[in-house]
């Protein structure tokens, strides 16, 4: 059976559905729920997953501006930053239900990276 509680699943799924936010809140809401609720690990987890993911596709999202500029500026930009917010998008909302039903959830990129 599953220990974890209710409080701890909705601020595990609010960290990650942070994208949702815009503007800078995608990171300042996982960042303010690691810091406060840093002794609990299953929500510092998730906290610090969803920071991470978010902090590396704000950094994609950067990136493909340049790039897309050097290819064809309107639609290799919009192209660019529309696959990135879904596939952000499709993780996020992957993990939030996963830390809703309890579970603990590493983003394959994170994964990969061995970022987690």
């Amino acid at each position: 059976m599953n220990d974890i509680s209710t409080k701890q699943r909705i601020l595990a799924v609010a960290a990650h559905a942070g994208f949702l936010l815009g503007g800078i809140g995608f990171l300042v809401l996982p960042f303010i729920i690691k810091v406060i609720w840093s002794d609990d690990e299953f929500v510092a987890a998730h906290a610090r997953q969803a920071f991470r993911i978010q902090i590396g596709a704000l950094l994609v999202s950067i990136l493909i501006i340049p790039l897309a500029l050097v290819i064809s500026p309107v639609i290799a930009t919009i192209a660019g930053i529309a696959l990135l917010a879904i596939g952000w998008g499709f993780f996020a909302i992957f993990a939030a239900i996963r830390a809703l039903a309890g579970e603990m959830y590493v983003y394959p990129l994170l994964k990969m990276l061995h970022f987690e």
